[in-house]
């Protein structure tokens, strides 16, 4: 059972302030529009100089190429060879890596096919 609040009770003790869990947070408000935002010419002359360039670069610093994820369709015998393969690495005691395999296979491909003009 709970404690009884004794002040409840007082004829002539002063009203508790109600609080909230979200006393102190900022207001909910409509968002800015697009003048509002746009910072002054003078602010502006220093935010046009960026840190690090946002577009990709050919080039990585530490000489590496960039992974990315894609999907491809592939036949199911293609990817039961794949895996076969990828099994037999691993029983050597390599990776088995199906995905460094298509790699390799894509870089002859396009050293076998070059672009023409």
């Amino acid at each position: 059972m709970k404690k009884p609040n004794l002040e409840d009770f007082d004829i002539n003790a002063k009203p508790r302030a109600l609080g909230s869990p979200l006393d102190g947070m900022p207001s909910i408000q409509k968002p800015l529009s697009a003048q509002q935002v746009t910072p002054s010419p003078r602010n502006r002359q220093e935010q046009d100089v960026p840190e690090r360039a946002n577009a990709p670069t050919v080039v990585r610093a530490n000489g590496k190429r960039i992974i990315t994820r894609n999907s491809f369709e592939i036949y199911e015998d293609q990817m039961d060879s794949l895996r076969e393969r990828s099994f037999q690495d691993k029983r050597q005691g390599g990776l088995g890596s199906m995905s460094a395999m298509v790699r390799e296979a894509i870089d002859d491909y396009i050293k076998k096919h070059p672009l023409k003009d």
